[in-house]
């Protein structure tokens, strides 16, 4: 398995929350990753309740994070 390229996280299902705080528990309801495919980039992002959402591919990594960033997500990578 290939290691992510960064850590993307979201609290809420609303997309123009802008309050990047974790829940109470400590944990956020949505998180994401982008890894480095044979010929692009994909991203994949799980609700942390149910696990794995959805995989989109993407050619470059400015697209993923674009993507990512329209989804609502926050990156948190360190």
């Amino acid at each position: 398995m290939a290691d992510a390229l960064d850590v993307w996280l979201r609290v809420s299902d609303d997309e123009a929350h802008d309050d990047f705080e974790p829940l109470p528990d400590g944990k956020y309801p949505a998180e994401a990753n982008t890894y480095r495919t044979k010929t692009g980039y994909r991203v994949d992002w799980y609700l942390t309740a149910v696990g794995l959402v959805t995989s989109v591919e993407f050619d470059t990594l400015t697209e993923a994070r674009r993507f990512l960033e329209s989804e609502g997500f926050a990156d948190y990578s360190s």
